[in-house]
């Protein structure tokens, strides 16, 4: 296959790269300000170009430097951190005038852009969080999209839920794409629908055969600790289900039980993975919440791939990252259209 060129920006633990790499791309940089995030390319992928540095920094000298200024770049991918649009957990607002609530990692998507202005990649693909359309009352995706125009690339945007690709996980997410070659797009084409004929992937698939694995931290299969409370509290909550607060005796009492009181159901996909703490929901049929290795498998991240740094980051790697079975979809579809491009040439 012909090593068609990506620049990949936020790439976080890079799961969009991985998608984009099995389907015969070559990642000319990879970029993040994370140091536990370099760490993890440096050990999976240590030939590829990483940069870590603070994106606003990323200078068109430095692209040179890095990229080379001849070079071609068929696809940017990239996808802004974006718990500043995320409708879980404490939220501020995106209004400038508003310093003391003020979030940057609003404002990201911007250098996201001016990155694709000056590259100008014959397509782009740029992931984040539903959130974000709806955020300040639509304010912020109304500047994404004026933002988009500006650029002279032909665009849309799509909810892509990531079960429908053959992830064992709902997990909806906004895909900004386009091109400025002349390409009408369409979103890849989905794998599977929940029906008979095309049934989602399930949890039990996916994590089934770890729950006889004994920890391995080499792996990143490591159960949490819980204390004997919490055990309890697990105990009582079914399949698929969540802790029945209003049946609990006051000793497991307490205020604000969330996500990580959720039990998985082996017969169905997982709830989305959520960054950010270190405990993931509840495993279908064990007393504890999933370790990173069996989140990192609902993520469909490969077994050999190993995260890196405290365990709160390797949630964070694994729960922020876009899922590589969806990334190569993507990939697949881009491919085509290239082999199309490039063929009429």
């Amino acid at each position: 296959m012909s090593n068609y060129k990506i620049v990949d920006l936020f790439s976080g633990a890079g799961g969009f790269q991985i998608g984009f790499e099995r389907e015969g791309f070559e990642t000319i940089l990879s970029t993040d300000f994370d140091e536990d995030c370099e760490k993890v390319h440096k050990k999976n992928r240590p030939n590829v170009p990483f940069l870590r540095m603070d994106v606003h920094d990323l200078s068109s000298e430095i692209l040179d430097k890095y990229v080379g200024k001849d070079t071609n770049i068929d696809v940017l991918i990239g996808g802004p951190p974006c718990q500043g649009f995320s409708t879980i957990g404490k939220r501020v607002s995106s209004d400038p005038e508003k310093r003391t609530a003020f979030d940057p990692r609003n404002t990201l998507f911007r250098e996201y852009i001016r990155i694709l202005n000056y590259l100008k990649p014959k397509f782009f693909v740029m992931e984040n969080v539903q959130g974000l359309l709806t955020r300040d009352k639509g304010r912020i995706f109304e500047e994404v999209k004026e933002t988009f125009r500006k650029t002279g690339y032909e665009f849309n945007y799509v909810i892509l839920n990531a079960a429908d690709y053959g992830a064992p996980q709902i997990r909806n997410r906004v895909f900004f794409y386009g091109n400025r070659v002349g390409v009408k797009m369409t979103p890849p084409i989905p794998s599977c629908d929940g029906s008979e004929e095309k049934p989602y992937k399930t949890v039990g698939e996916a994590i089934g055969d770890l729950a006889s694995v004994p920890d391995d931290a080499s792996i990143n299969h490591v159960a949490l600790k819980h204390g004997d409370i919490n055990i309890r509290r697990y105990a009582l909550i079914p399949e698929g289900g969540r802790l029945p607060e209003d049946q609990l005796p006051p000793e497991l009492y307490r205020k604000n039980f969330g996500n990580t009181f959720k039990r998985l159901h082996r017969d169905k996909p997982s709830l989305t993975m959520v960054p950010g703490h270190n405990a993931f929901p509840i495993h279908p049929w064990l007393n504890r919440s999933l370790t990173v290795r069996e989140a990192a498998r609902i993520q469909t991240f490969p077994d050999d791939y190993i995260f890196m740094g405290p365990r709160q980051k390797q949630c964070m790697q694994v729960g922020n990252a876009v899922p590589p079975i969806m990334a190569q979809c993507w990939a697949k579809y881009l491919r085509e259209e290239l082999d199309k491009y490039y063929g009429n040439k």
